[in-house]
């Protein structure tokens, strides 16, 4: 969430294209997606998110200097690090929530939103504890595109109906210029964190294959795609490491 506010202009317009688009497909030859079950690459991740939020003034000061909650460990929770030339570079989570499945920080923060459509069917992408570290960064502004690519990846395995991205309003026109998200609530008490934090949704369907287009850069292979999350629940101590698959589809198109 926090590391949007200084990225907004990185991608300012569709045609922003050309340039970025060559500029991050560059940048993930360097990129290893981690999906993360246990050990210390665990407790690197809850370290990123405490020093992010921290600093940011979105947590206080924790004793153990790790910034971990009750839905870190549910069965639909999937938790990434982003490493760059073997660095950890940030974090994201994801749940994916259904009528089967409605747990999620989004799901307990916002049930006047979403309570309803889960029992009517609708699936949902809950991207949270997005966190980076800024003095790593390969080039200004282009961690949230690195890692947010996840949801992405994500929205073209689970094929859920909208990727639900909870920021702080002053946040939002990064996430409305890229993905075209649509506010759905006020800023509110969100569990876990200092800063009021308001409901954005990012529709999927026709707005998740103009974005593809946009930036090919967030296309993935059917393979990415299951390594990823074919199974959040594996006991493995060491992570799954997946490397990006953007560049295969450019070359083949």
């Amino acid at each position: 969430m926090d590391a949007a506010r200084n990225d907004a202009q990185a991608g300012a317009g569709a045609n922003a294209g050309s340039a970025l688009n060559r500029s991050i497909m560059q940048l993930l030859e360097h990129v290893d997606y981690r999906l993360i079950t246990g050990g210390e690459d665990l407790e690197a991740i809850y370290r990123l998110r405490y020093q992010s939020y921290l600093r940011s003034g979105m947590c206080g000061p924790i004793a153990t200097g790790m910034f971990e909650d009750r839905w870190d460990n549910l069965p639909n929770s999937y938790r990434f690090g982003v490493y760059f030339d073997g660095h950890l570079v940030s974090t994201l989570r994801l749940h994916y929530i259904s009528r089967e499945h409605p747990y999620s920080p989004s799901v307990d923060a916002y049930p006047e939103i979403l309570a309803e459509r889960l029992a009517r069917g609708e699936s949902f992408i809950d991207g949270t504890r997005f966190a980076t570290d800024p003095d790593s960064a390969p080039a200004p502004g282009v961690l949230p595109f690195l890692t947010l690519r996840l949801g992405m990846v994500a929205s073209c395995y689970f094929g859920q109906t909208a990727v639900l991205t909870p920021v702080k309003v002053e946040h939002s026109a990064y996430y409305a210029r890229i993905f075209r998200a649509i506010q759905r609530t006020e800023g509110k008490v969100f569990p876990g964190v200092l800063a009021p934090i308001a409901l954005f949704e990012i529709p999927c369907g026709e707005n998740l294959r103009q974005t593809l287009e946009r930036f090919p850069f967030f296309k993935s292979t059917p393979v990415e795609q299951r390594m990823m999350f074919a199974n959040p629940a594996i006991n493995r101590l060491t992570p799954l490491s997946i490397v990006p698959t953007a560049k295969y589809l450019r070359d083949a198109a």
